[in-house]
């Protein structure tokens, strides 16, 4: 078992050793529309990613998550291929954002990441009436925003404000020199909306070249 540990507090566990070349790492920590959460959940399960590590931290809550009858870490790493996914059962505690975004794209640019994505919804009041949520992407560079809207014609996001452990990371990959990105789609903002997951999957199928089916998800 590795362990890599950057303070007393946040302590990141490798319980089979995370390697390779390129490494696209995902995060999908619950936020608006919980779009993040519902689409890594998504790829974790259509890719058969395997678990491989947690992320330990004295701040999170004294709470346990269990499935299937087996105990969970509240926060998870998978892995396939080039794929690292980091999922959440619970909302982040406002107290561990600053230092957890930090440690992530510290651990991911030591892991020589080629790319750091976050997924993310978009508060759109007249979400009911769109069928088809628009994708918006901002990179940690201008550079990779422009990479990034080539792959499927999505709206580069201008302005506005990224809150909580998305913009940490977006920031620290800029500090670091780590590429990070954060993909948005358009949702509902007080529930669930797997249609705006749905099209942040369809766009990743296409950014990392995989083919997977959404229609699950937009059933």
């Amino acid at each position: 078992m590795e362990s890599q540990s950057y303070d007393r507090d946040i302590e990141i566990v490798e319980v089979k050793p995370i390697e390779g070349k390129d490494l696209i790492f995902i995060e999908g920590f619950p936020d608006i529309g919980l779009v993040g959460a519902i689409a890594a959940s998504y790829l974790i399960d259509k890719l058969q990613l395997e678990e491989v590590g947690y992320i330990d931290a004295d701040l999170l809550p004294p709470i346990i998550s269990v499935r299937g009858e087996r105990i969970k870490e509240l926060i998870r790493i998978y892995k396939g291929g080039r794929i690292v996914a980091i999922v959440s059962d619970i909302p982040l505690p406002a107290a561990i954002v600053k230092p957890l975004g930090s440690r992530l794209v510290n651990w991911a640019k030591s892991k020589n990441a080629e790319l750091f994505l976050s997924l993310s919804g978009l508060p759109e009041p007249n979400r009911l009436n769109i069928d088809k949520p628009k994708i918006f992407v901002l990179g940690s560079t201008p550079e990779l925003t422009e990479k990034l809207v080539q792959v499927d014609s999505v709206s580069k996001f201008k302005e506005g404000f990224i809150a909580g452990i998305k913009g940490i990371i977006l920031r620290e990959g800029a500090r670091m020199n780590v590429n990070t990105a954060i993909v948005l789609a358009q949702s509902h903002y007080n529930y669930p909306d797997p249609g705006a997951a749905a099209e942040v999957v369809t766009y990743l199928s296409k950014l990392l070249k995989i083919d997977i089916d959404v229609g699950p998800l937009l059933e």
